[in-house]
């Protein structure tokens, strides 16, 4: 796992050697040769850490070397920060000092250069030798050597899975059985398409999905539906030969005698299914390479009507490799179910259930849902028949617990095989956060980059760690995900108990083999050193970083002085600790909610090495010119501060790819060196504050997302934007109209030239209108800002035309959610030409009297569809509106006429007035699960009586409809 941190210093050591040369010093005099010869070793190593790391699980003295090089590799980064830390003081230093004279009045400064050479060059010669050290023990385990692009396939053992199972074993998924068998019938999820649908089944190791797959097999209307079911334990590598091979010897009962070549495979295996309604399982599925889908789509594509693939996978990537994959994610076990299969494969008697069942439920919440830990756990305690036994079980981590290392952690291990090196470092990381935290994505992307886990391309690192980031997820190694609304991404995550043990499993295993000797003298100097807290010294040990996050601050000692990560929000501070001067390593600051000075901030800005600092909620009145010593800097968080302006040594952050502003309420305007921020990706301004923008922030045109932009009368120019062609993700506009010069503002908003900005996917429009009644020409501020048909999400405000331009309902659209809020439209868009449009939101809508049958986008077309991909939609507050109008008898009638088919809830709150709804239309609304009317709706409580001629009357044809009198559909929006 020091693969990164080793491939960053060798470059960094070629780089400070130049470095060198243009200040015109040598701080390693005397160990030329040696620091040459470490930046090769460092190159040599790296390419035998792959082999290594693939035998660490069979060989732990392998886990010992390692643990050895992970942690010389670190107290070689903490050197080259020292040297490069030396380099940059005297780059800072006054002019007068910076040349050294060489005779014996020479300068303090000539006299620090000299103690930091001897220094550098010192710790450069003991950790080579440390070095040397490792790499002659590496030779006996005669690692082979890939090169970095060159990694080999890990090797993969898994028992065959079969179709066959004792249902009464299984406990908590009949629920998740039926739902399964529903899909698989027709009875659930999407509709009957052409071609072979595709159910895949996905989750992490462990959870069951092998099971779930056998009970569904082998039930009863399975059985009779599907002739024949096929089982196929897949694994991997994909053979797609063995594959052929196994389903026609499954269809046939016997051998796949004399077909020998694939060819024949195939056409024998597309004689046997034509024409035939199968069932095919595809267990433990691990290609993602789509070509190998193809191959079994292609000639499985002539099977009957209704054919299914059922698949068990541990990756989305896989099911969505597949296509229109339907998928599913089981659930976890419960507690109580957890505990009876404990009960089961402990093989209790009914006497010996009572006298653990107290302890036992205990350990079964150790198990945190996951059915292979349960089963595991009641394996231990099959031979255990006291209740101090189960006392041991129950206290051991489980990653301690050597009986259960194996079972439960082998599926895990081949889901970390496959990982990349970077990867592999990025996911064992999350063992420094304890147990059910909710890990913010954005903070872990900068703890992976301040350790040297993406590398040192400064370009990519944060693109380079959401991949990664992604990988991980879609690999089930996270869960319980919470998405940022505005940015449509995800936001935060929590790690399955079960996965954090092995993640704590697999950064313990080396340190703990090494033990004894190092670890032991680690400590003892902790507990010499009354002021270091043993626990923190660990964690930074391990893991360099540091969360003391609402606790009181930690006291600084030495020997935490290699920290890349530390977090002191909420912890009461009124100044920063002077003992931080120490920490020249740190990349990752977090001081948030503390109240810190100007003169706190210059001491902080001494840090050079910083990449991500948080300064939000520090009552700060003034940011002092020192922060253009950030050099290095690329995340900086103001957030709900107190600032008035920014110095224009901001400009020096050339390396800075986030800032956020807001809630800078009396932030008036921007220094012109802003525009030097070349690399600015994330620029949120203040949602109150009226800035002035420079002009220079048309140079910026590599940012991807702008919050808070205030354009129009009196603000800044909206033609500013008007080279910013990479604005990605969510963008949000503020556009003052006074009715003085709209003309102008018009023009101002065409130049900004919205059409060619295609990677914008959430736009948002916050009109501040003060035109009055005669402000007729509205639409044409709107239609000068029409953006490019890739948009998915569209927020509108304020707006007080009385209707919206036509290209808002194109079909060339790809719009998946519009809101309008606060909006005075006397008739709606045809909303219903939307393609793709999944959720639909008008609130507050005070003029709007009457939706008519526009709304539907109806054609003369023979085949009509209106709102076809529409799920969910709501209206709110909208006070005056009393009718909404009907389709027509014959179109209700007609199969071709088909209005908002996926619908699946609808709301409608505080709109007092309208007394009905359209009965007719949404009968055609087969899929309405959904009815919201709260009783703000005053005008429509006859539909909530179940047995009245009004409600019996809209749920003719759809059974299932439910109603919710009260109405939370706005919280649904908001997790959309």
């Amino acid at each position: 796992m020091a693969e990164a941190v080793l491939s960053a210093a060798a470059e960094r050591i070629f780089a400070l050697i130049e470095e060198q040369a243009v200040y015109h010093v040598n701080l390693v005099r005397g160990a030329e040769e040696e620091v040459h010869k470490l930046g090769q070793e460092l190159n040599t190593i790296r390419n035998v850490l792959e082999d290594a790391e693939n035998r660490r699980f069979q060989d732990k003295s392998i886990n010992t070397w390692l643990w050895k090089l992970r942690h010389t590799s670190y107290e070689m980064e903490d050197i080259l920060d020292e040297w490069e830390y030396a380099l940059l003081k005297l780059h800072k230093a006054p002019p007068k000092q910076k040349v050294c004279s060489f005779i014996p009045s020479s300068s303090c400064l000539c006299f620090n250069k000299v103690v930091a050479r001897h220094e550098i060059a010192s710790k450069i010669l003991n950790v080579k030798a440390r070095l040397d050290d490792i790499l002659e023990e590496a030779k006996k385990y005669g690692f082979k050597i890939y090169e970095p692009t060159a990694y080999p396939l890990p090797e993969f053992v898994r028992d065959q899975s079969t179709s066959f199972i004792n249902t009464e074993e299984v406990q908590g998924r009949g629920r998740d059985g039926d739902t399964l068998v529903d899909k698989l019938m027709g009875n659930g999820g999407s509709q009957e398409q052409s071609g072979i649908q595709v159910l895949s089944i996905v989750g992490p190791p462990g959870l069951g999905k092998t099971t779930l797959a056998q009970l569904v097999y082998n039930h009863s209307r399975v059985e009779g539906s599907f002739v024949p079911r096929i089982w196929i334990c897949v694994s991997n590598p994909f053979d797609r030969a063995a594959i052929a091979k196994g389903i026609l010897e499954s269809i046939e009962k016997g051998s796949s005698q004399g077909a020998d070549q694939l060819d024949e495979l195939l056409k024998r295996v597309s004689e046997r299914i034509k024409g035939k309604k199968f069932l095919l399982v595809l267990d433990d599925v691990w290609t993602e390479n789509w070509r190998d889908w193809e191959f079994l789509k292609n000639f499985l594509k002539c099977g009957g009507a209704g054919s299914k693939i059922l698949v068990t996978t541990r990756s989305e990537i896989v099911a969505e490799t597949m296509g229109k994959s339907e998928i599913f994610c089981p659930g976890l076990l419960s507690d109580d179910d957890c505990w009876l299969v404990l009960c089961r494969t402990a093989r209790l008697e009914r006497n010996e259930v009572e006298i653990f069942v107290d302890i036992g439920k205990k350990i079964a919440e150790k198990c945190s849902g996951l059915p292979l830990a349960a089963t595991t756990l009641g394996g231990i305690l099959c031979f255990k028949r006291s209740l101090r036994e189960w006392e041991n079980v129950l206290n051991d981590e489980i990653w301690q617990m050597e009986e259960a290392e194996d079972e439960i952690f082998r599926p895990l291990l081949l889901s970390y095989k496959e990982l990349s090196p970077t990867q592999k470092q990025c996911f064992s990381y999350c063992a420094a956060f304890p147990k059910d935290y909710r890990i913010k994505v954005e903070r872990l992307i900068g703890n992976w980059m301040a350790l040297g886990y993406l590398g040192s391309n400064s370009d990519d690192m944060e693109l380079k760690g959401k991949e990664c980031f992604d990988v991980l997820a879609m690999r089930s190694l996270f869960q319980d995900f919470q998405e940022d609304i505005e940015w449509d991404d995800i936001n935060s995550c929590k790690m399955h108990d079960i996965v954090h043990d092995f993640a704590q499993y697999l950064r313990k295993s080396g340190r703990d083999e090494a033990g004894g000797v190092e670890v032991a003298a680690e400590m003892n100097k902790s507990k010499r050193n009354q002021a270091c807290d043993p626990s923190q010294v660990s964690n930074v040990d391990e893991f360099c970083t540091l969360y003391c996050d609402e606790d009181s601050p930690p006291n600084l000692c030495n020997r935490v002085v290699r920290l890349r990560v530390l977090s002191l929000a909420r912890c009461g501070l009124e100044g920063v600790p002077r003992e931080m001067d120490k920490l020249i390593h740190l990349r990752w600051l977090d001081l948030s909610r503390n109240k810190l000075s100007k003169e706190d901030l210059k001491f902080i800005f001494q840090l050079y090495f910083l990449q991500t600092l948080n300064l939000s909620r520090c009552s700060l009145e003034e940011i002092p010119n020192e922060i253009g010593n950030l050099s290095h800097l690329r995340h900086l968080n103001l957030f709900k501060n107190r600032l008035k302006e920014l110095p224009s040594e901001i400009g020096n952050l050339k390396q800075l790819r986030h800032l956020d502003l807001d809630k800078n309420d009396d932030l008036k305007e921007l220094p012109s060196e802003i525009g030097k921020l070349s690399f600015l990706k994330t620029f949120i301004l203040p949602y109150m504050a009226t800035i002035q923008i420079p002009e220079a922030l048309g140079q910026l045109t590599g940012l991807r997302k702008l919050k808070g932009f205030k354009g129009g009368s009196g603000w800044s120019k909206l033609g500013l934007l008007k080279n910013l062609n990479q604005l990605a993700g969510f963008v949000s506009l503020h556009i003052r109209l006074d009715g003085m010069d709209l003309k102008g503002i018009v023009e101002d908003s065409r130049e900004a030239n919205f059409r060619n900005k295609k990677y914008i996917e959430s736009l948002e429009l916050i009109f501040e209108d003060e035109m009055g009644e005669e402000g007729s020409s509205r639409m044409d501020v709107i239609n000068a800002l029409k953006p490019h048909p890739n948009l998915r999400i569209l927020y509108i405000l304020r707006y007080k035309g009385s209707k919206l331009p036509s290209w808002i309902v194109s079909p060339a659209n790809q719009l998946r959610k519009v809101e309008l809020c606060y909006c005075d439209l006397t008739s709606l868009p045809s909303f219903g030409k939307l393609p793709c449009l999944e959720l639909l939101f008008l609130g507050r809508m005070m003029a709007l009297e009457f939706v008519g049958r526009e709304f539907l986008g109806i054609t003369t077309n023979t085949n009509f569809v209106a709102f076809p991909k529409l799920k969910k939609l709501k209206f709110q507050l909208c006070e005056k509106w009393k009718e909404w109008e009907d389709i027509t008898a014959e179109e209700e009638e007609s199969p071709a006429f088909q209005v908002m088919p996926c619908l699946t809830r609808l709301g409608i709150d505080g709109c007092a007035d309208l007394t009905a709804l359209p009965h007719r239309l949404l009968r055609k609304a087969r899929s309405l699960e959904i009815l919201d009317i709260p009783a703000s709706s005053s005008g429509l409580r006859r539909y909530t009586n179940k047995e009245g001629t009004d409600w019996k009357s809209i749920s003719l044809n759809n059974p299932r409809l439910q109603l919710r009198e009260h109405d939370d559909l706005i919280n649904m929006i908001a997790g959309y």
